[in-house]
């Protein structure tokens, strides 16, 4: 018997909960702007000696930014050789109107990850497949 009472309290809670859950979080509203950059490059070559990976980003942001606006740049940059590779990226975002500051203003966030990622793979090496007596290409 108390277990119907216990199920018609849970259920009750569950349907008015979702009235109550927007006082308890923060208001979307008090969000700013977004920018967010991701930059992968992969250089896997039979060079001993790493490539060069250089990532610039540069994000700016506008002081009449709407709530919720959001800039996202991604990309990729992949070598696979006998040689390293030279990857430069040069990303550039503006996010929001009015005049622009690189410093993010109240409530915006500005992101950037990169991850450069230098492999050396001897089955690409000319010198270590001749040492190896692996056929010639």
């Amino acid at each position: 018997m108390n277990f119907k009472f216990i199920s018609l309290s849970l259920f009750s809670l569950t349907a008015v909960s979702p009235l109550f859950v927007p006082s308890f979080t923060p208001s979307a509203l008090a969000l700013g702007c977004s920018a967010i950059d991701v930059a992968v490059q992969v250089d896997v070559s039979g060079n001993k000696n790493p490539g060069q990976q250089t990532n610039n980003v540069s994000q700016e942001f506008g002081e009449d930014c709407k709530p919720g606006t959001n800039v996202t740049n991604r990309s990729t940059q992949i070598n696979v050789g006998p040689n390293s590779a030279i990857q430069n990226r040069n990303s550039n975002a503006v996010v929001g109107e009015g005049a622009t500051s690189t410093t993010p203003g109240k409530g915006d966030v500005g992101v950037k990850v990169h991850v450069p990622v230098q492999v050396y793979n001897p089955g690409q090496d000319p010198e270590f497949l001749k040492k190896v007596g692996a056929p010639q290409r």
